[in-house]
């Protein structure tokens, strides 16, 4: 029987490679003004993503892929955006829109744990959390 933590921590790989694989069409897209902002937000997640799996495996549930249909969508609509325009300093709203989304999708998690007594989920999602939020704070405002 899976638990409240795992769940969460799966739904949260799963949010992250969404992710990753859109930045990572991006990254080979980008226009280099961007590609430092893209790189170093691959390289958070990329970490974000091995801290997740080695919680998942402490906790002995490693088993699925968690990959989804959005992660696909969000290579695509990359690949579209560059065959209409670059991929430029014009893509940092809907990168900062996708790192709140994903920081909301952490808070959600976050709120179903609350008294599962997993402290070690809680503190890795937390500080996960908290790293998205200042990368966000970083991202150029235009």
């Amino acid at each position: 029987m899976r638990t409240v933590e795992i769940e969460a921590l799966h739904d949260l790989r799963t949010a992250t490679n969404d992710v990753l694989e859109g930045y990572r069409e991006m990254s080979e897209r980008a226009e280099p003004e961007i590609q430092s902002v893209i790189q170093r937000l691959t390289g958070m997640h990329e970490r974000h993503a091995l801290e997740l799996d080695a919680e998942l495996l402490r906790l002995r549930d490693a088993s699925l892929d968690d990959s989804s249909f959005q992660g696909t969508v969000n290579k695509v609509v990359v690949i579209l955006r560059d065959w209409v325009s670059d991929i430029g300093h014009d893509v940092l709203p809907a990168v900062r829109q996708g790192e709140d989304s994903l920081r909301n999708q952490y808070k959600k998690s976050l709120g179903s744990l609350q008294g599962s007594g997993q402290t070690s989920v809680v503190e890795l999602l937390t500080t996960q959390c908290e790293s998205i939020g200042a990368e966000i704070l970083r991202l150029p405002n235009s």
